[in-house]
């Protein structure tokens, strides 16, 4: 019932009717998305194709339900940007000779960005740049401009993208077109790319999370495979805990108790066997080929993120390892090494962009050791040789900030008194803004390099008094040894210059 009345809505237009099918009170204000999202979650959980497997028209009406909320956010973050005062809207090039390509789902091979979607036009500019990656509308899958498909505007044969084309005009290398062509850069209010900033920066930390997390889970899997009988398959396979012979690939869905022991005795097929291992090796290289070009989404949009951030040192931990290597070979510097080093060669490279601002991220707690010691590299922290020498240092250099900053407020505050209190005529004559304009960031410059060299020389110290503390432990148990030793050799009664009398 829920899914019909959902596809009634749809087709009638009325959209913003969908998510209040179960009675939600959404609101598409400024601060509805949390609401919307609440009821998105609530309908899905019972309009699901997977929760309907007989109703014929589940997807469809799943696909309305994906409209009505990307059209519902949508409208709750232009209130958001209205209500926040107008933005200006600027283009950094022409769009002459530009076209909006077709960008499709790698799946489901849907195409993206439908005006039924409901997603702003510059939405394609962060696809096209590498800095998002967006869901399909029909299969909900998550790709970007590397994983997904692309075809030319005149020919419309498929062809590689990367995002360092964005700003060219390229061919689609298709025999029978040679036509060349651009892509469509739209405008976003100032207002829309500080919204954009942070979302980038809050994807970025939460999918740093999530592939260190795997990288771990994917580590720890192949020292148990290097541990395990290669034979291992075959015998999960007779136990019954594998449904596919790993001879011949076929595929026991409904058996009986020691089915699988007697088809292993009877597959004896060679040729069957050579199909299996042809058809494994083309799964592994296609299953290769997406990891390749998902490491590479990764590492584009790490990269964007970077320079849409406003690039500088402080904030070189946002790279990978193979941005890092980029960057580092463009400065004439070596490219070996892990990326804490590779960060610590850009930074002595360009010391002056490592003076700018502080910038950590704000899951420090959930980044791996390496991911860690890259932020300390950024921040010039050297010295510390554990996970938690390098969050203490982390989050002093945080507190410290924090407490320059309050200070800076503070300074200003009682300028701005001091300077009402000399009288108008005198704020008219010379303006505050004026006289004292370029100073504050100079002062913030200096402010910050200080803590910088405070936070290191702590550093420093501490490794200095851990050091000498692990010294004097060893020559105060030399010391007591010797004492030991030497009280064991003294007489019984005692040995003093008045034992003999």
């Amino acid at each position: 019932a829920v899914a019909r009345e959902v596809l009634r809505l749809g087709s009638a237009g009325q959209h913003d009717a969908v998510l209040r099918v179960l009675g939600d009170n959404v609101d598409q204000g400024a601060g509805g998305h949390a609401t919307a999202r609440k009821a998105f979650l609530r309908i899905s959980m019972l309009i699901h194709p997977d929760k309907l497997p007989g109703f014929a028209d589940a997807t469809k009406a799943f696909q309305v339900l994906v409209s009505a909320f990307d059209r519902t956010t949508q409208a709750s973050a232009a209130a958001a940007v209205r209500s926040k005062g107008p933005g200006v809207a600027t283009l950094a090039r022409s769009n002459e000779g530009c076209y909006r390509t077709e960008v499709m789902c790698p799946r489901c091979h849907v195409p993206w960005g439908q005006k039924c979607e409901g997603n702003p036009d510059y939405f394609y500019n962060f696809m096209m740049e590498g800095l998002r990656c967006f869901n399909c509308a029909t299969c909900l899958l998550s790709f970007g401009c590397l994983t997904a498909v692309h075809r030319c505007p005149f020919c419309h044969d498929v062809f590689e993208y990367g995002p360092d084309v964005y700003h060219r005009k390229v061919k689609c290398g298709s025999a029978k077109c040679s036509k060349s062509f651009g892509f469509m850069l739209f405008h976003a209010s100032e207002q829309a790319l500080k919204t954009a900033r942070e979302q980038v920066r809050r994807d970025l930390e939460r999918s740093m999370a999530t592939d260190e997390a795997k990288t771990g889970r994917a580590a720890r899997a192949a020292r148990r495979a290097g541990q395990t009988d290669p034979n291992m398959d075959e015998v999960a396979f007779a136990m019954g805990l594998k449904d596919t012979c790993p001879r011949c690939g076929l595929a026991l869905e409904d058996y009986e108790d020691g089915e699988q022991m007697r088809h292993l005795r009877s597959c004896t097929d060679a040729s069957a066997h050579k199909a299996h291992k042809d058809r494994e090796r083309q799964r592994a290289a296609a299953e290769a080929a997406a990891s390749a070009k998902a490491k590479a989404q990764s590492s584009a949009t790490s990269g964007a993120a970077w320079a849409f951030a406003g690039g500088g040192a402080e904030r070189l931990w946002m790279l990978d390892a193979e941005q890092l290597r980029k960057r580092c070979k463009e400065a004439g510097l070596p490219t070996g090494g892990p990326a804490e080093a590779l960060i610590a060669r850009l930074v002595e490279r360009y010391p002056d962009i490592g003076t700018q601002a502080v910038d950590l991220p704000s899951n420090l707690h959930a980044l791996s050791d390496a991911k860690l010691a890259a932020v300390c590299a950024a921040h010039g922290l050297s010295g510390q040789s554990s996970r938690e020498e390098r969050l203490e240092a982390l989050e002093e250099l945080h507190e410290d900030t924090v407490a320059a900053a309050v200070e800076d407020r503070k300074g200003g505050a009682k300028k701005a008194l001091a300077a009402g209190a000399t009288g108008k005529a005198k704020a008219k004559a010379k303006p505050l803004a004026l006289e004292d304009g370029p100073k504050p960031k100079a002062k913030t410059k200096a402010a910050v390099h200080k803590l910088r060299l405070f936070a290191k020389s702590k550093a420093a110290t501490k490794a200095k008094a851990k050091a000498k503390g692990v010294a004097s432990g060893k020559a105060g148990a030399k010391g007591k040894a010797k004492a030991k030793a030497a009280s064991g050799k003294r007489p019984v009664g005692g040995g003093g210059p008045g034992a003999a009398g």
